[in-house]
This record gives structure tokens, C-alpha cells and sequence, in this order.
């Protein structure tokens, strides 16, 4: 490889990879060239490897992505070099330097559709970019997923600064953090009062994988009461309550009814707060995945960790009187 060159691990087609050579790039003007140090693996890119590459399938604008593709969103790195004028500002409107440690921002707005115009969350956006997702490693100048040596940063893209004390390590979990902020929208409820996530609510956590045991972490540095974890492995449990579960259930172990009287017997027969990491939740919720059927007629309000694109099944969720908070 010359001094010239990146090396990036290219998925080339469906379950098969390549470390392939690329040509290392001067930024364009309002792009910054960032050295990787850390990228996470998503369930995405599990999908992505196994050829589902239609990225917001099911949505208006569903995107094909053709191979090959650099995956990797959850991204670490320094900034090498910066384009243009040689300004760039994080996050926080401060001017960037090289050698800089950055967190990249996974998605990247366009500004200028609808969605955008009117204020919509950032998902709605209807040509939205997402490094390791839905840019192509055919076009150039390739390096648009963090499995890369190097990570090419288009204009719009936010850059956060990663605090010196804080290892990296740590700081490439800030994307699955991120995706724990329905709790940050269930707390600032306010239409109904009596249906916010409040101090010391009860919150029940559907599945503690990675991101279900940031939904722990989250729920109690947002002030709940009694955290209870559900999931089938006794690993995944027993980590939960390391991290913040007050109460643990094997969903493995127990029955459907016997789930549901725990949990109303922590309660008192009271509402608790429902959460699910699942990417399928919806679904698995009105078929009762970890509880039972009747849960959804008693517990009343869901916050899902996906999209419901599916009119139908919200339609259905909603007649079982369960409001979607987030």
C-alpha cells in the first residue's frame, strides 16, 4: 500500500468482504477528512451483509444502494485534514483543528426537502445520507463508511467533539445512546400529565441487547423508579443489572401469565412505563413476544425503538388503548 492509499474492509456482495485499496482524498471545500480509530457493528450492518441493502424500505422514499459498500456509522476518529477555507465547526459552533477526536454523526440532512423546511425530525428527511448505509463505495471519493482507515465528511455533517478523558471505546457508543432519546421525548410530555414518563415511574425494558441495556442506563439517569429487564439470556440479564435493573425476568423460564403478575405485583396493579429495543417490536407486542396478549390492554403506554410502517399495526395498537409515546 503507498503512502497514498487507504485500506477498507469492502462489502463487495452479499456475505462476502474485501480489503480493498482506495485512493487517499484532498476534501473538497466544506468536507473534512477524519482518521478512524474505533466503528461499531450494527444490527444494520448484519442486514446490510446478508444483501438487504433498500435503505427506509417501506417508506416514501426507499433508496437502493448497490455494491460495493463501506459499512460502519458508529464512528471514532481525528480530523487529518479539513477542506476549503480550513474551517470547520463542531457541534457546539466551535471552529475544529486537526488532530482533533470527533464523534461523526451518522446522518446527514438534506435542509432543503419539505421535512426539512417545516422543522421535521431529521428521519423524515427525504434525501437524508447515512455513512455505511446508503452511499455507495462505486462513487468517489469511496471512504463513506467507518470500516475504513480513513472517513470522507460531507458538508452538513455533524461533528462532536470527544472530551479528552473519555476513551474511545466509550465515545463509539454515542450513536446507540443517541437512539434512547423516545425516553427524552416520553419525560417532556406534557398534553397529558398523567401519562408522561415522571420521577420514579416503573419502566419495564423489553430485550437488553446493546441497545436495550441503554434504555436501562437511560431510564435511570432520567430518574425512574423500579427498572425491570426482560430478555431471554440470563447473561443479558444479569448485565442489566449491573447497569441499572432493579428487577430482571426471564422470558425464557416463566410464562406468559406468570410475567404479567410480577410485573403487577412491583406495580400494584399500576401502569408501568413500557420499552422495547426491538427493531421488530411492534409486531411481537400485539402477539405478546415476552409478555402475554393481555398486556397490551393493561399496560398503556409504549415507547418502540422502530419504525411502524406498517398503518396497520399502529392502527391495531392504538385500538388495544395503548398510547405510543415515543
Amino acid at each position: 500500500m503507498s503512502l497514498q492509499s487507504v485500506l477498507a474492509a469492502t462489502l463487495v456482495e452479499p456475505g462476502r468482504y474485501e480489503l480493498r485499496e482506495y485512493p487517499l482524498p484532498d476534501p473538497a471545500p466544506g468536507c473534512v477528512l477524519v482518521k478512524m480509530e474505533v466503528s461499531g457493528i450494527c444490527g444494520t450492518d448484519k442486514h446490510t451483509y446478508q444483501g438487504y441493502t433498500t435503505q427506509y424500505a417501506g417508506s416514501g422514499t426507499p433508496k437502493e444502494i448497490p455494491f460495493p459498500i463501506i459499512q460502519g456509522h458508529e464512528n471514532v476518529g481525528t480530523v487529518a485534514a479539513i477542506g476549503g477555507d480550513k474551517e470547520y465547526k463542531d457541534f457546539e459552533g466551535v471552529p475544529l483543528k486537526l488532530g482533533d477526536r470527533v464523534v461523526v454523526g451518522p446522518n446527514v440532512s438534506c435542509g432543503s426537502c419539505y421535512f426539512c423546511r417545516h422543522d421535521f425530525p431529521y428521519y423524515f428527511c427525504e434525501n437524508t445520507t447515512d455513512y455505511g448505509n446508503n452511499l455507495s463505495a462505486r462513487n468517489p471519493p469511496h471512504l463513506f463508511g467507518g470500516w475504513s482507515q480513513y472517513l470522507y465528511v460531507l458538508p452538513g455533517s455533524f461533528l462532536v467533539r470527544v472530551p479528552d478523558d473519555l476513551p474511545s471505546e466509550i465515545a463509539v457508543l454515542t450513536e446507540i445512546m443517541a437512539v434512547t432519546v423516545g425516553l427524552d421525548r416520553a419525560k417532556q410530555i406534557s398534553a397529558f400529565p398523567n401519562e408522561s414518563f415522571r420521577f420514579d415511574d416503573t419502566v419495564v425494558v423489553l430485550g437488553v441487547g446493546p441497545l436495550g441495556m441503554c434504555f436501562v442506563m437511560k431510564a435511570r439517569m432520567l430518574g425512574a423508579g423500579t427498572i425491570v429487564a426482560v430478555d431471554l439470556s440470563d447473561y443479558r440479564l444479569g448485565f442489566a443489572k449491573r447497569l441499572g435493573a432493579d428487577q430482571v425476568i426471564s422470558a425464557a423460564n416463566t410464562t406468559q401469565p406468570e410475567r404479567l403478575a410480577f410485573v403487577r405485583g412491583l406495580t400494584h396493579g399500576e401502569v408501568p412505563m413500557w420499552s422495547s429495543s426491538a427493531r421488530a417490536c411492534p409486531r411481537r407486542f400485539l402477539r405478546g413476544w415476552t409478555c402475554c396478549d393481555s398486556v397490551v390492554c393493561w399496560w398503556r403506554r409504549a415507547i418502540f425503538r422502530t419504525w411502524v410502517r406498517s398503518p396497520s399495526t399502529l392502527i391495531a395498537i392504538c385500538a388495544q388503548r395503548v398510547r405510543v409515546l415515543a
